[in-house]
């Protein structure tokens, strides 16, 4: 009985010696004018948004979250502020095992947002504004689009010419996100940039470019789910 009070003795002072569970995500800033409100750091999981920790603004500009960050991977900087938006005020980021800084405006909090210390973040900031000017030729298109479907009888040219264009503009997206992700196939924004842009692109293509990852990046969150999405479009 002794030697077995002993043992459980000893196994309760080893687990209080093993060092609890450290955040080493944080994330800080000022949103400009804010003074009562919540700053929350959700993800997506599961399909639901889910809240990581939040912190209550009460005469306060200045925030800081922390979280358990296992990998780079999507985050939010969501804002509540209880002033009855229609959509609610949420900043996208691609977050690091690092410090990383927010600032913006209540104002205009999405747009005005400013970010740094994240490589990934940078990256992704860089490809969405070579792809502002596809962005501006989408909207064109959609744009004609709806006007041609407004015509009672549209004349097949027009609508040929206008699948044309969608086609070319496609292929040009595509091949943009294909060529950005294999110049930066070594960080986790490259799987999850062809995630988002490359579904409609040749799968042997896709797989090129998945082995041209370091194991690091093919395992990663978005690496497995863009070896996924090759594997079921090699099957259609």
């Amino acid at each position: 009985m002794r030697s077995t009070l002993i043992l459980f003795v000893s196994i309760l002072m080893l687990s209080s010696c093993e060092p609890e569970t450290q955040n080493n995500f944080v994330v800080q800033g000022t949103i400009e004018g804010l003074k009562v409100g919540t700053i929350a750091l959700q993800k997506v999981q599961d399909s639901t948004l889910i809240t990581l920790d939040s912190v209550v603004l009460d005469g306060q500009s200045d925030y800081k979250l922390t979280y358990s960050l296992e990998e780079p991977e999507l985050l939010y900087l969501y804002l509540d502020v209880k002033d009855g938006s229609k959509y609610d005020d949420r900043i996208a980021f691609f977050a690091e095992d690092t410090i990383m800084t927010i600032n913006s405006n209540l104002k205009n909090y999405e747009k005005d947002a400013v970010i740094s210390g994240s490589k990934n973040q940078e990256l992704l900031e860089a490809f969405k504004a070579n792809t502002s000017k596809l962005n501006l030729v989408y909207t064109d298109l959609m744009r004609r689009s709806m006007e041609l479907s407004k015509v009672e009888d549209p004349a097949t040219a027009d609508i040929e010419a206008l699948n044309t264009e969608y086609d070319k503009y496609l292929r040009k997206r595509i091949l943009y996100a294909l060529n950005y992700a294999s110049v930066h196939k070594e960080n986790e924004v490259a799987p999850f940039i062809l995630l988002q842009e490359g579904f409609d692109a040749n799968p042997k293509l896709l797989d090129s470019i998945y082995n041209m990852m370091p194991k690091k990046i093919q395992t990663s969150f978005y690496g497995k789910g863009l070896s996924e999405m090759i594997q079921k479009a090699k099957l259609n």
